[in-house]
Formats: C-alpha cells, sequence, structure tokens
C-alpha cells in the first residue's frame, strides 16, 4: 500500500465520519436551532475531506479540479444557508423577525 492510498484512506475515513456525526446529530436532537448546528461537521470536514481524498488520488485532473469547486461551494454557502434556515425558523416561530420591543434576548449560556 503506497502512501497516496493511504492519505486517501484517511480522508475518506474523516470524511465519512463527518457525516455520520452529523446524520446521528440530526436524528437525536429535536429542536430546529440544535439540527443546524449539527449540520456543521458534514458540511465542514465531510465536505472538504473527501473532494481533498479526490484530489490526492486523481490530482489535477478534471475529477480534481471539480472536487475543488465541489469543496469551496459547499463550504462557502453552508453558514449562509444555515444563517437563514435559524432565520426563517425564528419567523416561523416568533411571527417577526426584529426582537421586540419588551422582548429579552439571552446571552450565550443564560437561562431563558
Amino acid at each position: 500500500m503506497s502512501i497516496n492510498e493511504i492519505v486517501v484512506c484517511v480522508l475518506l475515513v474523516v470524511g465519512v465520519s463527518g457525516f455520520a456525526v452529523t446524520s446521528i446529530g440530526l436524528l437525536l436532537s429535536d429542536e430546529l436551532y440544535d439540527q443546524i448546528h449539527f449540520l456543521a461537521p458534514g458540511s465542514l470536514i465531510g465536505a472538504v475531506a473527501i473532494p481533498a481524498a479526490v484530489l490526492v488520488h486523481d490530482g489535477f485532473s478534471q475529477a480534481g479540479v471539480k472536487a475543488i469547486v465541489i469543496a469551496i461551494l459547499l463550504f462557502v454557502s453552508n453558514p449562509v444557508l444555515s444563517h437563514t434556515t435559524a432565520r426563517a425558523g425564528r419567523v416561523r416561530r416568533k411571527r417577526q423577525l426584529a426582537p421586540a420591543a419588551d422582548e429579552d434576548i439571552p446571552f450565550a449560556g443564560e437561562e431563558k
């Protein structure tokens, strides 16, 4: 087994593990905002490790360049999609986007 094959295997294991953590987290959490947080391992770790494995295996061929483009698109679009999903959840729950004048917004780690 060559060094390239070992690196590809390690990257694939890391990528699939990221997606597995995402899947388990989505199944175990029942609140929208917790589920949004569990999307990060799949979209960041998995979506970068698997195209990196393709790049190591194939080099800068057509498949390698496509893998780079896909990784960049996923890496950039996930935070935007997570943010818009959270905003849409707030609008649906509160029936408004901006906080009300009398609404108390807790800081991170504070009790509601």
